[in-house]
Order: C-alpha cells, then structure tokens, then sequence
C-alpha cells in the first residue's frame, strides 16, 4: 500500500514538472519575440532607417531587419533577408510556442486597443495575424524613425488603430496576443 501511495505522488509530481517545464519554454519563447519586436522598433530610431519584423506563420520563424525605402514584403526573400537586427525561429518539439490558434485570441481587446482587429473576415481567416497574407503566411511590421509603425501582407482593417499576433502554447493552452498600434509603434502584451 505504501508503495502503491509512493507510485501515486511520484506520477503526479512528474505531471505538475512536465507542466512547469512546458510553462517555462513558452516563457523563453514568448520572451524572445517580444525582445526581437521591441528591438526592431528601437534599431529605427537608433539607425535613422526603417526597420522590418517579418513573421513566417508558417514556418514558425521572424526576422528584425532594416527596411530602406523602397524595401516591400513582396520583394522580402528569406535565404538573403539583408541587413538582419533579429533573427529566430521557435524550437521545435512537442511543448513549444506556435503562432496561432486558428481561432485567434477569441475576445475583443480592452480601450485604448479596442479597434485593433481580432477576428478576420477574409477568407482564408488569420485571426492570429490580422497582417498577414493568407496564402503565404507572412507579415511585416514596418517600424519609422520617427516611431510610427505600418504594416504589410494581408488585407487590412479599414480604421484599426494598429494589427495584433498571436502565440500559443501547445500544451498549456496558454494564448498571448501581442498588439501594435499603428501611430506610435507601441507593443502591449495580453494572455489569456
């Protein structure tokens, strides 16, 4: 009977350490895109030149790279992304952060956010990246000196103050939206 008991505590220690490790990826993961966002925004002002984060929803990846003028989402080639600030992609495996759900966030963001678009309506839907292109998956954020923020990819919201992505955690259920407002350039945080 004790050993049955020992067996018992033993199994759900190792559940609740499974869940803690799970937690802390996602942490890591959500720490270093929100670090790779606010630098790319900071390098435009520091360099005096636009500056690009660029997402592959797809291939689970973002680049923070400078965007002189005439620099376009549609002429942005990946194997040669030019003049890199940031760069990284999520770890793969079971447990780690993906951009998504399909669903998007799933609930409207409080003032002064609240015309930041979550849900989409084009089809294909992308509620977790209301810039991106439907059917290549990519976006870009492009960030001005000056600290206004634009955005290039998918079809966007007529009159939205800025765009959002999202991320989520796999295993913990875990979604985190990051908005973007588009007269400042100021990135805010919301989990669920």
């Amino acid at each position: 009977m004790v050993l049955g008991i020992i067996a018992s505590f033993t199994a759900m220690s190792l559940g609740a350490y499974e869940r803690f490790v799970s937690r802390a990826n996602f942490s890591s993961v959500l720490g270093n895109v929100l670090t790779s966002l606010r630098r790319t925004r900071s390098e435009a002002a520091g360099r005096g030149v636009a500056t690009a984060f660029v997402l592959d929803t797809r291939a689970n990846r973002w680049w923070g790279i400078e965007a002189p003028a005439g620099w376009t989402l549609g002429g942005f080639d990946p194997s040669t992304p030019g003049t890199v600030i940031v760069s990284d992609t999520f770890p793969t495996g079971s447990g780690k952060a993906v951009f998504g759900p399909e669903a998007g966030f799933g609930a409207a963001l409080p003032v002064p956010f609240a015309t930041v678009p979550v849900i989409r309506t084009q089809s294909p839907a992308l509620p977790y990246c209301s810039f991106c292109n439907p059917d290549t998956g990519m976006g870009a954020i492009v960030f001005q000196p000056t600290g206004a923020a634009s955005f290039s990819g998918g079809t966007l919201a007529p009159g939205a103050q800025g765009q959002q992505f999202t991320i989520q955690g796999p295993n913990d259920a875990r979604t985190v939206l990051l908005a973007v407002t588009a007269r400042t350039g100021v990135v805010e945080v919301f989990e669920q």
